[in-house]
């Protein structure tokens, strides 16, 4: 299991956007499975929607987009581990997302399963299949397409 001290090496988010709480399966460049607590404390419900909040769909997105930057071993430069070794300089950045559905809406206290899997690739351009689950049940599925900075 990869922890949020370890992942803030490999992405270069930091809360309050970093939307991934940790990574229990990871096959580097091939598939991850990370995990999100949403927090009913966000400050993003109270306006999204103070009636009835809801996690807003692009934060769906950007979940498999980040838990994809684990996979595909992408780091801030001079990212470093826990144990100081420098681990690389690549950046992936999201380049477009194809056909993403969403299926149930997300509510505060729920916990976000979160995986994705590489497609295709082509050179700096990977093909990047994720789904989000919350209790078992798909809330949202799609595809998105990351370049490699």
């Amino acid at each position: 299991m990869i922890e949020r001290s370890e992942i803030e090496t490999m992405i270069p988010h930091r809360p309050p956007f970093l939307w991934i709480d940790r990574v229990e399966e990871l096959e580097p460049g091939v598939r991850c499975v990370a995990v999100k607590f949403v927090d009913p404390a966000d400050p993003i419900f109270a306006g999204h929607f103070p009636a009835k909040p809801i996690l807003p769909g692009v934060l769906l997105i950007e979940a498999v987009a980040q838990t994809a930057g684990v996979m595909l071993g992408s780091v801030a430069p001079q990212a470093t581990t826990s144990a100081g070794e420098n681990v690389g300089e690549k950046l992936a950045l999201l380049a477009a997302v194809n056909r993403f559905k969403f299926f149930k809406p997300v509510t505060p206290g729920q916990e976000l399963r979160i995986e994705t899997k590489k497609l295709t690739d082509a050179g700096k351009m990977a093909l990047i299949t994720g789904t989000v689950y919350v209790d078992g049940e798909i809330v949202a599925s799609g595809e998105l397409s990351v370049v490699s900075a």
